[in-house]
């Protein structure tokens, strides 16, 4: 399995390299995305791994020249900071996956294993005869960073390996815009208008942590349950918030789709999900997805 690495500091980039030699993986390394495009157009990787901070063209310009003409690819991206718009962004442009500076072993390396197993595997039949219906259902308390967190246990936890790249990375993106809304919008009572002027003003993460100040707010949950059977794959997101009017949700304009806010994730989700279902007052929502066998 071929890794390409694109990382402008110099030890970061050596000891990730170097690591994944060790490990058994064939790894190459760039400083920056014009070395990075020429190292994918002539090593043609299995795998990216990019940061976001780079010199000149930035890691999500990467991202995007490369999703444009290449949706397979396993694209990881990397950034110290770990807001959730940082992170729903990068999925929004296609990343299969997302990690924080500093790597660590422990969480590179089975992400790397998991990829590897996978396409090992995708030419294999799958044993229909093996499918069984179940159910996990898990309750995230909500904090500081909170999206980021809950995303990447549910990634691990609820999106089974049957999916291809493509349709994973649409899930990811799907979920990503509803757990962040779960907890934004519903849990910490944050409107569009407040989210869109704090944005603006550089100071959304000090309004999350005002939010969570209030001990009313900081005790809220949000519930993920997933259930599956040979047919489809369920999500249920609920918050504890006071929900809102699921049947006034316009769609957003340009420029607010631009910018994220006005619906647009939920617009999002519905367009990346089979069918999506706000239930009750509006603090529960229920999303499909259709299983695909790798055959």
């Amino acid at each position: 399995m071929k890794i390409l690495i694109i990382e402008d500091d110099f030890i970061s980039r050596n000891y990730l390299r170097d690591l994944l030699r060790y490990s058994g993986y064939e790894a190459v390394s760039a400083r920056n995305v014009p070395e990075g495009l020429d190292s994918y157009i002539r090593q043609k990787p299995d795998m990216i791994i990019c940061d976001i901070l780079l010199p000149g063209v930035s890691g999500l310009e990467f991202l995007k020249q490369i999703r444009e003409k290449d949706l397979t690819t396993f694209i990881l991206m990397v950034a110290t900071q770990t807001s959730e718009r940082v992170i729903t962004e990068c999925f929004r442009n296609g990343a299969n996956d997302f990690l924080k500076h500093p790597i660590l072993d422990k969480d590179i390396l089975p992400k790397i294993a998991k990829q590897k197993d996978k396409l090992e595997n995708q030419h294999t039949k799958t044993d229909f005869g093996s499918v069984i219906s179940g159910n996990i259902n898990m309750v995230f308390p909500i904090g500081f960073d909170v999206v980021y967190k809950i995303a990447e246990r549910v990634f691990d936890e609820f999106i089974p390996g049957y999916f291809s790249d493509y349709v994973e990375t649409e899930i990811r993106v799907g979920l990503s815009e509803l757990i962040c809304n779960a907890v934004e919008h519903g849990n910490l009572g944050i409107t569009f208008s407040e989210k869109k002027r704090s944005t603006d003003e550089g100071n959304f993460e000090q309004l999350i942590r005002e939010r969570l100040e209030d001990p009313v707010l900081s005790s809220r949950r949000v519930k993920i349950e997933f259930s599956y059977n040979e047919e489809e794959c369920q999500w249920v997101i609920t918050d504890d918030g006071d929900g809102f009017d699921y049947n006034n949700i316009s769609v957003p304009s340009l420029e607010e789709n631009k910018e994220g806010f006005s619906g647009r994730g939920i617009n999002l989700s519905k367009a990346l999900f089979d069918s999506i279902e706000y239930i009750g007052k509006g603090n529960v929502v229920k999303v499909k997805k259709k299983r695909s066998f790798l055959i």
